[in-house]
């Protein structure tokens, strides 16, 4: 199975990044990739400083598809995965006061669950996905990594979570995050097997410049912010 490929005109013409941030605390970090306000707030001002332009995920994915209606220069795509409580309690606010579009990633068997770590449940995905989020899949249980899975349990995986997400959200979602960024080309294929278009790594670089559309390269804020920010200037 061939994987769609990014349009030749996307390519001659890169300017597109992906940012992807985890959970945000108020103030002291649980892991190493937690932001806090602080942080938060910060890199925000940075951003609007380098005069980004926040965009929407479909938008992304028609240019990087079809060539068609380039989105300007500095265009950025803002992402939160894990569905964690802080995205809903800190980055929903701040991205309406901006009215910026940002993308979520939820691993639906732990919507409203408690693990290590507080996550939105349904109620919040539904008004995030009401006040400019794209909700996406992360898949339905956050396995560790996908590449260990027969082609049958990355099925599963695949289209429970679609399933459930149009059980709760009334959606049925087309773009997919794989968890902790581990994917391969096997993956990949059972995600567009699946149904899904787009898929969302943690391998850095401009969007333009990924392999195909099932392997979308997003910068690490933890690991690449300033890397991704003097880009950006």
């Amino acid at each position: 199975m061939s994987l769609p490929p990014i349009h030749p005109n996307a390519r001659r013409s890169p300017r597109t990044r992906f940012l992807v941030w985890h959970d945000i605390v108020p103030s002291e970090k649980l892991v190493w990739f937690d932001t806090t306000i602080a942080e938060f707030q910060s890199q925000l001002a940075a951003l609007e400083k380098a005069r980004v332009r926040p965009a929407a995920l479909p938008t992304i994915e028609r240019w990087l598809s079809t060539g068609q209606n380039p989105p300007p220069e500095k265009s950025v795509v803002l992402c939160f995965d894990d569905n964690t409580q802080g995205i809903f309690d800190f980055v929903f606010p701040e991205m309406k006061k901006r009215g910026w579009p940002f993308v979520v990633s939820a691993h639906t068997a732990f919507v409203g669950v408690k693990t290590g770590k507080d996550h939105g449940d349904w109620a919040e995905l539904k008004a995030m996905a009401q006040g400019g989020a794209m909700i996406v899949s992360q898949t339905h249980s956050h396995p560790p990594d996908l590449r260990s899975f027969s082609d049958a349990k990355l099925a599963k995986e695949f289209m429970l979570s679609k399933a459930s997400m149009a059980k709760h959200l009334g959606i049925t979602p087309r773009y997919v995050t794989y968890p902790s960024g581990k994917w391969d080309a096997r993956v990949a294929q059972a995600a567009q097997a699946a149904g899904y278009t787009l898929g969302l790594t943690e391998d850095f670089g401009l969007a333009e410049r990924s392999p195909h559309c099932l392997g979308v390269n997003r910068y690490s804020t933890h690991r690449r912010w300033a890397e991704a920010l003097a880009a950006l200037r």
